[in-house]
């Protein structure tokens, strides 16, 4: 073989690789932990945590009933029974209250509707900077027929 042909042929083989690679979808990333999701909006106050439970036949948050104040951040974690979400009742929360929930819930899966937690442990954060004062109801997707709902109350 001569110099000439070895190095077309180099070439050729060089550039077949390359549009090998380039027509490979990418490796997906893995997901990012919920806990390790910032909060969008600028929160100020305190961080509230929200235990999501299963004991025997029984799925809740504990507790189920708080209430905040603007700014503050709730903390969702998934405890036992997972997975577990949070989202939050279109029809039972305050006026203007859609768009500022979105905006500071990551990672969605739908409108007011945040990610499911499968792992125990796992962290999902809701500020309510920005958020009308107001009640807000709220429930576990995956267990809402076994009542797993709360309110949150947010005051200024």
């Amino acid at each position: 073989m001569t110099r000439a042909t070895f190095v077309a042929l180099s070439a050729l083989a060089l550039g077949a690789a390359t549009l090998s690679a380039q027509s490979r979808p990418a490796t997906p990333a893995a997901p990012a932990a919920p806990a390790a999701r910032p909060v969008t909006a600028a929160a100020s106050g305190s961080v509230i945590r929200v235990r999501m439970t299963q004991t025997g036949a029984r799925y809740s948050f504990e507790p189920a009933t708080i209430s905040v104040h603007v700014g503050d951040i709730v903390e969702f974690v998934n405890v036992s029974g997972g997975p577990h979400n949070i989202e939050f009742e279109k029809a039972k929360i305050p006026a203007g209250a859609e768009g500022v929930l979105n905006a500071n819930m990551t990672g969605r899966l739908g409108n007011l509707q945040g990610p499911m937690m499968m792992q125990p442990n796992a962290v999902y954060r809701v500020s309510f900077a920005n958020a009308p004062a107001g009640a807000y109801e709220f429930f576990c997707l995956p267990h809402k027929a076994m009542n797993m709902k709360g309110t949150i109350t947010v005051r200024r």
